[in-house]
């Protein structure tokens, strides 16, 4: 068990274990009050050997620590029972097991011992510097049990009341004292223990870490527990994993069954209860919520609450441990902080919590990223080959999951697009179409699915070493100079044609490093600038991608993001001016498409849009004035200066849902029946209005989904009468052969 209190834990290490009641957060203060109740009901007078078992991560530790609190809390005020942790195989030391306990033991005696010696028989001790005997005797004891003399006398060296250790050691490794005495070991172990029950002294011997001992240290446990040290008023707690631990006795002492040999020595075993799966996925989604808050400054919005319980509810039931949640939580906290802006965080915690749990999984969703990016990307097909075994391979790892939820691929569709099927004995298919519809939407939210995006959640970050710094320095100078707009717009337009160390451009490179950080140092002037770029050259930027490939959408880039991070930082220096310059780029700027496309993420984004959008991403700008600007922008769209382009518009098929979006029905509605009078125009509209798709059958195609097209031309029955009505007339026959071919391509 870990503390995951904040996020923030700089100077302790990640995993580390829980030292009071207040960093609790699996209930096992109580567990350690009841053991502590248990344990004192076994009496001073008694002896035990108690095991706490339980698999590594489950918090033993962290029990340990909060039961030697327990333990303290509930000891009387004048009870001698002293806890004595050991374990010296934790920090490297190679003092034998048997001195780490006796020394500390024989600094109690003796402290004990000289509590009772008159003024002057302590005055004469010291002068000596000698020990009382009985801690001779326990000194004797452990140099005749000890493996090795030399450590012993290092240990020694360094207990609080051992005193002038060198010099009563120098005489213990001569054997001077113990030639002279002639006792034997069990001698010895009789007068300590008749001595420990005179002076009413009791232990509570805590080993932790049993299970990380080589053979040869756990049999040293064993002999120290079975027979070195088994005193009277000792009980021993021993934390440890079973399987592992008896793994390592039947290896250290050559018998076949350590666990048989283990229930010789433990009377009392505990086993510790692995937390409820609820606590451990309460645990989770309470610390990323805390996660995402510490990063941005603010809460979650209710879509990434909800999609994170929805995460925590399907695949944080495979979470074991209070340890496995930690390690997620800690690769969560090393990753969010630098990749925010290009990740969307449920995806994210989508990511670390299936690498953590079901890490072949994990291994699996790169790959077939990468597979599917291959294709969205129109570079390639996968072969049926390729796709049976990726499929077999995906199926093999969510058998881990059966019978729950995240057995299916339904649920797996949720972050990982082109995945259905799994559910109600519907067989489970992989790369499956596209729309453009779903792009943009997924590049909207910075989706693991989105091909802008998703290697951001694996590469960690974009390179950021790909243009030096003064390269951004000059951009962003320029920029800041209203007069130099032309050359800026040259600069940065011919970044679009070089291609540097893979087949993105410099271009792509300088979004990838437009950061929130970057941008909140440059100034008002230098963000307006870059801003105005984009409103008057974000259209040529499209055609440039679109003239080496046909397929280019703009959601495949970040000017959207890039174009975000600027507004705020210019909302956050002078918001009433920032609004001024908005409405002028609105109606001004030359790039009305990216303008257009643009104002539809922004209002994705806020929650603003109508029902074929998702639930708010982020409120970065009141809604007011999101209104006020769709307002002003809906004006210009509507204008026929625009309207008289979009016959001929090879992108219509995208635009007209962002125009639908600022506009609304009506005005949509009205320019579509205008242009559908006749009926090849009909036809060549439908044709227009097919959607870029992609599958690993086809590759890029272009669809005609009538649901869609119910909601700009009419009832989708109306629709399907019409187009069989100009067939059955023989009319424009090739057109009405395009538009049913159009139609089956269509499978949402």
């Amino acid at each position: 068990m870990t503390n995951t209190t904040g996020h923030k834990r700089q100077g302790n290490h990640p995993d580390r274990a829980v030292n009071t009641p207040d960093e609790d957060r699996y209930g096992f203060t109580h567990i350690a009050t009841q053991l502590a109740k248990a344990i004192k009901g076994i009496g001073r007078e008694g002896s035990a050997v108690i095991g706490i078992e339980g698999a590594w991560g489950t918090g033993k530790t962290s029990l340990l620590n909060l039961l030697r609190t327990a333990l303290d809390k509930q000891k009387e005020d004048k009870e001698k029972t002293f806890v004595l942790n050991i374990s010296p195989w934790l920090d490297g030391s190679d003092t034998p097991l048997v001195a780490s306990l006796l020394l500390p033991v024989a600094s109690i005696i003796a402290a004990e011992e000289e509590s009772r010696l008159s003024p002057e028989e302590l005055a004469g001790l010291r002068q000596k510097k000698s020990l009382t005997r009985t801690a001779r005797t326990l000194m004797d004891y452990t140099r005749a049990t000890a493996r090795h003399l030399a450590p012993v006398a290092q240990a020694a060296a360094i207990v609080p009341g051992v005193p002038d250790a060198s010099g009563a050691l120098k005489a213990l490794s001569e054997s001077r004292w113990l030639k002279e005495k002639e006792k034997t070991t069990a001698e010895m172990r009789n007068e300590i223990a008749a001595k420990i029950e005179e002076l009413d002294l009791s232990f509570i011997v805590l080993l932790d870490d049993l299970d990380r001992l080589e053979p040869a240290q756990a049999v040293e446990v064993i002999r120290l527990v079975k027979s070195v040290a088994d005193f009277p008023r000792f009980r021993y707690l021993l934390c440890y994993d079973k399987a592992i631990l008896t793994q390592a006795i039947s290896q250290g002492l050559g018998i076949a069954d350590g666990s048989l040999y283990l229930q010789k020595i433990v009377q009392i075993s505990f086993g510790l209860p692995r937390p409820e799966a609820f606590v451990l996925r309460r645990e989770f989604l309470e610390a990323a919520i805390r996660l995402f808050n510490d990063v941005n400054g603010f809460p979650p919005g209710p879509r990434v609450q909800r999609d994170l319980k929805s995460l925590a509810d399907i695949y944080g039931g495979t979470l074991k441990t209070p340890r496995e949640v930690q390690i997620a939580l800690n690769a969560l906290d090393f990753r969010y902080a630098s990749m925010r802006d290009y990740v969307y965080f449920p995806d994210l915690c989508f990511l670390q919590l299936i690498r953590t749990t079901n890490p072949g999984l994990y291994g699996w969703v790169e790959e077939y990223l990468s597979e599917r990016a291959v294709v969205e990307a129109r570079d390639g097909r996968i072969s049926t080959e390729e796709q049976k075994v990726l499929l077999e391979s995906l199926q093999t790892h969510l058998s881990l999951y059966f019978p729950a939820e995240a057995h299916t691929g339904f649920a797996l569709s949720q972050w990982v697009p082109g995945v259905s099927g799994g559910l109600e004995n519907l067989p489970i298919k992989l790369f499956g179409k596209t729309s453009e519809q779903e792009s943009v939407m997924m590049t909207a939210g910075k989706r693991l699915g989105s091909q802008a995006y998703w290697r951001y959640y694996f590469a960690f970050s974009a390179p950021q070493n790909v243009l030096p710094p003064t390269v951004f320095d000059q951009l962003f100078e320029i920029a800041a100079h209203p007069g130099q707009q032309q050359e800026l717009a040259d600069t940065l337009l011919g970044y679009v044609q070089i291609k540097k160390f893979s087949s993105r451009t410099w271009f792509e490179h300088i979004l990838t490093q437009l950061t929130a950080p970057l941008i909140e140092t440059r100034t008002y002037a230098e963000c307006r600038g870059l801003l105005q770029f984009l409103f008057n050259y974000g259209d040529e930027v499209l055609e440039r991608y679109r003239a080496d490939n046909h397929w280019f959408a703009p959601h495949d880039l970040d000017t959207y993001g890039v174009a975000d991070r600027l507004i705020i930082r210019m909302i956050h220096h002078d918001s009433e001016e920032t609004m001024t310059v908005l409405t002028e780029l609105i109606m001004e700027g030359r790039a009305w498409y990216w303008i257009a496309e643009y104002f539809r993420h922004l209002l994705w984004q806020h929650g603003l849009a109508g029902d074929r959008v998702p639930h708010q991403q982020e409120s970065w700008m009141e809604a007011d004035k999101i209104d006020k600007l769709r307002g002003s922008l809906a004006e210009r769209l509507n204008n026929p200066d625009i309207t008289s382009l979009l016959p001929d518009f090879p992108l219509l098929s995208a635009y007209i849902w962002a125009w639908r979006d600022i506009s609304g029905n009506e005005v949509v509605g009205e320019w579509v029946d205008s242009m559908t009078g006749e009926d090849e125009a009909f036809l060549k509209l439908l044709l227009q209005l097919r959607y870029h798709g992609t599958s690993s059958e086809d590759g890029n195609y272009r669809a005609l989904k009538l649901s869609d097209m119910a909601l700009l031309l009419g009832d989708r029955d109306k629709i399907e009468e019409r187009i069989d009505h100009i067939r059955k007339e023989e009319k424009f026959s090739e057109l009405v052969g395009e538009v049913e071919q159009a139609i089956k391509r269509n499978r949402f």
